[in-house]
């Protein structure tokens, strides 16, 4: 009965959460402990979620921890994603257009193929990051730090103001 019981949980977590277990593991423990800290709002904690081609798009998630997460191809335009915490999640292919991304960390995340154009990064924190063909187009940086980023060394479509850029030089003095 029992074993019956976390079958039925871990089911109905998995229903309610959208499938946010982290690791890779599919033992209903790891999934039960990982559902319960994957509510999707603001300041929530969904460190390690897989959230695939999901769509967040205008949402307010301030201070959300997507640490670790894999959101590859996940909607994240019009979002409001001051102070949240993607170190070393996997968003390639993600969209930010139009988001806000004040002070912002994507520390070591895969942030290739993404799209950030049209956005304010204020403050934001992107070092070491994989920004190979990220699309940056429209996008004011202001002291915001890519120091270690590779991928897109110029920062191509990024008007820099006070930014350390990926060689860590410093741009844009008075803007």
């Amino acid at each position: 009965m029992r074993t019956v019981n976390k079958f039925l949980v871990a089911g109905v977590c998995l229903i309610v959460c959208g499938g946010c277990a982290g690791g890779g593991s599919t033992s209903p423990a790891d999934t039960i402990a990982s559902a319960a800290n994957c509510v999707v709002a603001a300041d929530a904690s969904c460190q390690g979620a897989h959230f695939e081609a999901s769509d967040f798009s205008g949402k307010d998630l301030r201070g959300i921890d997507f640490r670790q997460a894999k959101l590859k191809g996940a909607n994240f335009s019009q979002a409001n994603l001051t102070q949240a915490n993607f170190y070393g999640a996997d968003v390639s292919g993600a969209i930010f257009e139009g988001a806000i991304l004040v002070r912002t960390t994507f520390n070591g995340a895969n942030m290739a193929g993404a799209n950030v154009q049209n956005t304010r990064l204020s403050g934001a924190s992107l070092k070491n990051a994989n920004l190979l063909d990220a699309r940056f187009d429209g996008t004011f940086a202001t002291d915001a730090n890519f120091s270690g980023a590779t991928g897109n060394d110029e920062l191509t479509g990024v008007f820099l103001c006070k930014t350390t850029k990926p060689n860590g030089e410093m741009s844009g003095g008075s803007c």
